[in-house]
């Protein structure tokens, strides 16, 4: 998983994508200076940027909620959950493997649309609450918007455009039906694009009318939802073409391997000006140990070349950078995506027999879309 770290929470890796940041940022300024200074006039700066600041905090928090009751009733069927990344529009469950069960998928996809009206109900009975409670007029307003977008959150994520969990019950429920993932999703992504183009028109009207920063929203999530519904398509094509696909299929076997005891000094006398890589697997006793680069090796002063070994120097394997020839190709993208080194090496009875790649695969791809099939 990428972005930055920022804690555990119900036992799930809890990250942001630096995109997020943005948003963030975006919607601190619409609350501060637009939203909360609408709805309760009077009040000065300060409280303002306060009431920006905690009412994008508790946003946020709402739709971290959102995606862990995702999780949780993903890993309750028993789909494990590395954790969780939250970006520009929501955020996404890292799970190590797909849905095997159209209700699998209506169950998990239903989740979060209930943890939002639940979280939409609390922030509404707090704001009615407030003042008779004599709370604030500040702390009931954050409270009352809190409420109204954790139930515009729930409702506009049950439209039936993928991947919106609305989109996910329709394919789920597609699914069901014909027994043919790839093709339910195809039409929940139509679906999706559908929703996009509308999303946009409305932004433009809105626009027209005079609400500029609403209109704009509404584009911008448009695009995204665009975005997202003709990549889900593309990334289940890919999956469904990968289905009987193994390592062994598209690894390369024509490999040159680096000794773990070798100088850096020797090794840029014998590899760097005669070899053709820019990467090397290295090797301990005929086992795999890590990998080693030319960018690592410009990294280190030429003066410590003759006394630098490459095990000094080279990427340690990371525990998901070897894989079995018999792994599912499907299995192993994931786990490149997820490298550091942005490939794994393939073992078999103790012996490096391969190494595959992002760039494996899409040449493996681009062969099999030529061909018309694997053979």
């Amino acid at each position: 998983m990428g972005g930055l770290r920022i804690g555990k929470w119900f036992g799930l890796e809890i990250r942001i994508d630096y995109s997020w940041i943005i948003i963030f940022t975006l919607v601190l300024w619409t609350f501060t200076a637009g939203v909360f200074p609408t709805r309760v006039p009077g009040l000065n700066g300060a409280t303002y940027l306060a009431m920006g600041f905690s009412g994008t905090l508790l946003f946020f928090l709402s739709v971290l909620l959102h995606e862990i009751s995702h999780s949780l009733v993903a890993e309750s069927k028993g789909i494990p959950v590395d954790g969780i990344t939250l970006f520009v529009f929501g955020g996404i469950a890292h799970t190590r493997t797909e849905f095997e069960e159209p209700g699998d998928e209506f169950l998990i996809a239903a989740a979060g649309p209930v943890a939002s009206f639940a979280i939409a109900g609390l922030f509404g009975l707090l704001s009615w609450a407030g003042p008779r409670i004599g709370a604030a007029p500040a702390v009931t307003a954050v409270a009352a918007y809190l409420a109204l977008l954790n139930l515009i959150l729930a409702v506009f994520n049950l439209l039936p455009g993928f991947p919106l969990d609305g989109g996910r019950l329709f394919r789920a429920a597609i699914w069901k039906a014909t027994g043919d993932l790839t093709r339910a999703t195809r039409v929940a992504s139509i679906g999706g694009r559908v929703l996009a183009y509308a999303l946009m028109g409305l932004g433009l009207l809105q626009i027209f009318a005079g609400g500029l920063i609403g209109g704009i929203w509404m584009i911008f999530i448009g695009w995204f939802v665009r975005n997202a519904a003709e990549s889900s398509y593309l990334q289940q094509v890919l999956r469904s073409s990968l289905a009987d696909v193994t390592v062994e299929d598209v690894m390369t076997t024509d490999i040159q391997t680096v000794p773990a005891d070798l100088t850096l000094l020797e090794f840029v006398d014998a590899y760097v000006f005669r070899g053709r890589y820019e990467s090397y697997p290295v090797v301990d006793e005929e086992r795999p140990a890590g990998v080693l680069t030319f960018r690592q090796v410009k990294g280190i002063p030429q003066e410590e070349w003759s006394r630098r070994t490459v095990a000094d120097t080279m990427t340690p394997l990371e525990p998901d950078g070897i894989v079995a020839p018999s792994t599912r190709m499907i299995e192993a993208m994931e786990k490149i995506q997820g490298s550091k080194a942005g490939r794994l090496l393939v073992e078999e009875e103790g012996r490096l027999v391969g190494i595959v790649t992002a760039g494996d695969l899409s040449r493996w791809i681009r062969r099999a879309q030529l061909l018309g099939s694997r053979s």
